[in-house]
């Protein structure tokens, strides 16, 4: 799995939450008297940028529209953290008009997950199907001991399970990413 998008993400919002943290907490102190009690009684804006806001309509509108781009942007992100590539059902006729049949995702993972998980040396197994219904992809993670075959399990897992795999979803090829993560036999 590539980790790069959501480390850009994490940097992303730690940098956008110190830009909004440090002045807020600036303004925090300076009201509290952090700096003073004349600054802390005084106004936020100083005089030359009150007469500059008054002396020119656009400003505020400006502002505004500022803020409202700023907002509109965060809420996109926020709504991008929550969409997902997972897939959750699969629809195994290709014309909806002649009718219907979902297969829930988890059913067809599960599947695989148990006949991985009876091959010798496999200690654990995750799969995930991500994409659309029409072009699922498959990421498959198993850690094994050290006592299991590689090349067997490795054999294994695109030779059976994923020829399986591909005629339960009545597909030609399912594309699969197959990582194997050797553990301690503890």
């Amino acid at each position: 799995m590539d980790r790069r998008p959501a480390h850009l993400n994490r940097t992303g919002l730690i940098l956008f939450g110190l830009l909004l943290a440090l002045p807020g907490a600036a303004a925090l102190a300076r009201g509290l008297g952090a700096f003073g009690d004349r600054r802390a009684s005084s106004a936020v804006l100083s005089d030359r940028v009150r007469d500059y806001a008054g002396d020119h309509s656009w400003f505020w509108p400006a502002v505004t529209a500022a803020a409202v781009v700023l907002a509109l942007l965060g809420l996109a992100w926020l709504l991008a953290q929550a969409r997902s590539s997972r897939l959750h059902a699969l629809r195994l006729e290709p014309e909806p008009r002649e009718g219907g049949t979902r297969l829930p995702a988890k059913a067809v993972t599960d599947a695989l997950e148990a006949e991985i998980g009876d091959y010798p040396g496999v200690r654990n197994v995750r799969a995930r199907l991500l994409g659309t219904s029409g072009r699922p992809r498959l990421r498959l993670n198993v850690a094994y001991g050290r006592h299991a075959d590689l090349s067997d399990l490795r054999h294994r897992i695109t030779d059976e399970a994923l020829r399986r795999l591909c005629t339960a979803l009545e597909r030609e090829e399912v594309p699969a990413v197959v990582r194997l993560r050797l553990v301690s036999d503890e």
